[in-house]
């Protein structure tokens, strides 16, 4: 019990019930900060071990395979760079040369050591016994792409005037390309408030689900995400062969509204804050990441079938 008010008890189930939705996103942003500790714990320990190997110090190790395979740029990389990134109100390059030469210095660090990094890890035996926290998502009749009895479900929570979500098509192309009898994915609507056309471009995208004709109106829809008011909404119809007249009564009619609010309350209830949400059966992958951040969850699940 957590509480009383005039006698009448309050339960530490309703209240979970109340917070749930704050409480998936600790235990998600948990997970994420042990995930990169244990990350950034792996390599030191594999460097230490490459060191006693070598029978050398870590610092030995480092300065040996990653900082003396770094080559200074060129004034050539430089100046491309410069230019490459040279704004109007841009610095004289004289004044940003050594900054610049810093910059890339860096970058050139990073990716030997994470090349280094990479290949200790393949030759070692590693196994992580850490748990990423699922929630529960259903496909709730939502348009879905893929077998219905695929092993992973991509579950995104998505809005159609969001930039980033439109980064995205090209990632979630990728992920059906590569796993077509392995994964589903589901779009569930999420229009941010402050995304005044989204709303009625997610109504409108099912109402084309009434068409069968779902997927090409929303590749219309993330093609043209800064014109999404209702003359445009209407464009995209003709363009795509819908029935106008079927169309239109469905959109003026607002049949598909409750829908799309269903889709926005019960992502708000799995924790989404922000678009683009996915859900690799159940496990939480939120913004516009990578293709390689999606298979790792992947073939993690595939390998537990």
């Amino acid at each position: 019990m957590a509480a009383t008010l005039n006698g009448e008890k309050i339960t530490i189930a309703e209240l979970d019930e109340s917070v749930k939705s704050q409480r998936q996103r600790i235990d998600m942003e948990l997970y994420e900060l042990r995930k990169d500790g244990l990350d950034n714990l792996i390599d030191q320990k594999l460097l230490e071990q490459a060191a006693k190997a070598k029978g050398v110090s870590t610092d030995e190790l480092i300065k040996a395979e990653i900082e003396s395979k770094i080559s200074p740029p060129t004034d050539e990389e430089l100046q491309n760079l410069y230019n490459s990134r040279k704004q109007k109100d841009s610095k004289p390059f004289a004044e940003l040369k050594d900054d610049i030469r810093q910059y890339m210095m860096q970058n050139k660090s990073g990716m030997v050591r994470r090349s280094f990094l990479a290949s200790l890890r393949q030759a070692a035996k590693i196994e992580t016994h850490l748990s990423a926290p699922r929630i529960e998502v259903a496909e709730a009749g939502n348009p879905a792409l893929g077998p219905k009895n695929a092993p992973v479900t991509v579950i995104e929570f998505t809005d159609y005037q969001c930039p980033f979500c439109g980064r995205s098509r090209a990632t979630i192309n990728q992920i059906l390309d590569t796993y077509p009898d392995k994964v589903r994915y589901v779009l569930r609507d999420f229009p941010l408030s402050f995304h005044k056309d989204s709303f009625l471009a997610h109504e409108a995208a099912h109402c084309a689900g009434d068409q069968d004709k779902y997927w090409d109106y929303n590749k219309k829809l993330f093609g043209n995400q800064s014109a999404l008011k209702e003359p445009e909404l209407k464009n995209y119809a003709k363009e795509v062969g819908l029935n106008m007249k079927k169309f239109e009564g469905c959109l003026s009619d607002h049949k598909y509204a409750e829908l799309v609010q269903k889709n926005l309350d019960d992502g708000q209830q799995a924790g989404v804050s922000g678009t683009p949400a996915f859900f690799v059966n159940g496990i939480l992958i939120s913004g516009a990441r990578p293709f390689p951040d999606f298979k790792q969850v992947i073939d993690d699940e595939l390998a537990k079938q």
